[in-house]
Formats: structure tokens, C-alpha cells, sequence
């Protein structure tokens, strides 16, 4: 396909409570297990923590933190340990009763209100930093100066984003036969259409040759890119 188009994301720039934004954000809730992105964050997980959970983790990009809600129980079902995880939103949308589900399960959420490059530059370090389908939302200069950013606060960082590729383009034009609004409609197209592929990320992260970096399709509508510093 061809390189990538950047479009300003309509959820990106309604307040959260209006209604339409809380239709598109419950589309996603519903999009997540059927994208296979709540398996995607779960295997991974259990393949790459199999005994016990980071000891801190954060979200870029959380929105209403679900995904991680829902995944991190079945990830740990022993627990999060009095685990660190921050959920990090220029306009963080999380219920007090996801967080209230966290803690529960003894992880200790913390939601963070800040734009991702701000808070990168003044941020503690981290065990984990992951994000889902959210560094499609930035011109490649704008990555790589968060990357550069990212790379001095943890040992691995992980990323799902939009495959740009010709069945994300059909299958983001098919939304509406699950009856997803129009912002959720909208806002699929021009996210394949600035998603990534081949080694794209890759290229744009700083000191390659002291991480190693792994980017690679995930089924359909996938791109799964992951950094992980060598010791």
C-alpha cells in the first residue's frame, strides 16, 4: 500500500462526554476481543510474565482503560502484587469502577491526565511500557522523539497498531455491519490508513543496536512491534 496518510481521529477531538463518543468508545470495547486484540495483549503477556507480573506498567494512550482491566485479571489471576500500572490519556476516560475492579485484584492504578510526550519527559522509570493503537496517531518525527524519550525509561516497550494493509482497509469499511457509529466507522479507515507495516517502526527507534526490536503482522488487522533492551 501506499506510505502513510495522517487524518484527525473524531474521537480525538470530542469531549468525553458526549454522546457519540461514549457510543464510539463502547464500539471499541466491543472491537477489541473480535480484532483480536484482547488475545493478542494476553498471550503476550503470559508469554513474557509467566511468573509473575511487571512490578510497574504503563498505558499510553489508556482512554477508558478497559482493555487492561478486563486482561490483566486473566493474565495474573494471582494478582497484580502491589504492582505500579499508570494509565496515561490527554483525555483519560477510565470509571471509577475499573479502577476500583484494579485494585481489587491488588494492582494500584494511578490515571494520568497529560499529553504522552510531556509526560515522557519528566516520567520514573518503568518495567513495562505498552501501548494499543495509539502511536498511529503521530507523524514518524513525532514517534521517533517519543521513542528516544521511551527508550530511557523502561527495558521493554510493546506496540499494537493498525496493520496498513489491504484487508484493514475492507475490514474498517465493513464496521458498520456491527452496527458501529459513524465516529467508530470514521476514525477505523484513516487509522489503517496511517497504521504501519514491514519494519516501519523499527526505523524510527534510537540505539537499535543496543535493543532488540521485533515488528511483524498479527493476524489480519494487526501490527505488533516490540523493543526489549539487551542486557
Amino acid at each position: 500500500m501506499s506510505s502513510r496518510r495522517l487524518t484527525p481521529e473524531l474521537l480525538d477531538s470530542l469531549p468525553t462526554s458526549d454522546p457519540t463518543a461514549i457510543a464510539s468508545r463502547a464500539d471499541l470495547r466491543r472491537l477489541h476481543p473480535i480484532l483480536g486484540q484482547s488475545q493478542l495483549w494476553l498471550r503476550w503477556l503470559q508469554t513474557h510474565y509467566p511468573d509473575r507480573p511487571p512490578a510497574s506498567l504503563v498505558d499510553l494512550g489508556s482512554g477508558d482503560g478497559h482493555l487492561l482491566s478486563q486482561i490483566l485479571p486473566t493474565a495474573f489471576p494471582q494478582g497484580g502484587h502491589g504492582a505500579r500500572l499508570f494509565l496515561v490519556d490527554r483525555q483519560p476516560s477510565v470509571p471509577d469502577a475499573s479502577l476500583e475492579h484494579l485494585r481489587r485484584q491488588n494492582w494500584l492504578p494511578t490515571v494520568i491526565s497529560a499529553e504522552v510526550a510531556d509526560w515522557a519527559s519528566s516520567a520514573p522509570a518503568t518495567e513495562l511500557i505498552l501501548t494499543n493503537l495509539f502511536l498511529h496517531h503521530f507523524s514518524d518525527a513525532s514517534i521517533h522523539s517519543l521513542f528516544k524519550k521511551i527508550s530511557c525509561l523502561c527495558p521493554v516497550f510493546v506496540a499494537a497498531e493498525p496493520c496498513r494493509s489491504w484487508a484493514g482497509a475492507l475490514g474498517s469499511r465493513l464496521l458498520f455491519l456491527l452496527g458501529c457509529n459513524s465516529v467508530t466507522q470514521h476514525d477505523a479507515r484513516v487509522s489503517v490508513q496511517a497504521g504501519f507495516r514491514n519494519q516501519e517502526l523499527s526505523s524510527l527507534w534510537p540505539n537499535s543496536n543496543d535493543w532488540c526490536l521485533t515488528e511483524h503482522r498479527q493476524g489480519l488487522f494487526t501490527h505488533l512491534f516490540s523493543a526489549t533492551k539487551k542486557l
